[in-house]
């Protein structure tokens, strides 16, 4: 661990964000077969590549943060 911590609401903040970057790899892959205009279609192919990326990225950073707890009783 590297010793940064984010908050419970980032943690939340995270999860949706992956969520939706899920939800664009997954749209992209399943409607790049169904695109005919081939400038879309290049965007949508240098899309995916990124979107992974940018997934494995996320989730490594909230596997390298502890979650900060509010211990103020």
């Amino acid at each position: 661990m590297c010793g940064q911590y984010i908050t419970p609401h980032e943690v939340i903040q995270l999860h949706e964000l992956i969520t939706l970057k899920n939800l664009s790899l997954t749209k992209c892959i399943t409607m790049s077969p169904l695109v005919s205009d081939d400038e879309l279609k290049t965007i949508i192919k240098d899309n995916i590549p990124a979107e992974q990326l940018q997934i494995r990225e996320l989730k490594a950073y909230m596997d390298q943060s502890a979650v900060a707890q509010n211990n103020n009783s």
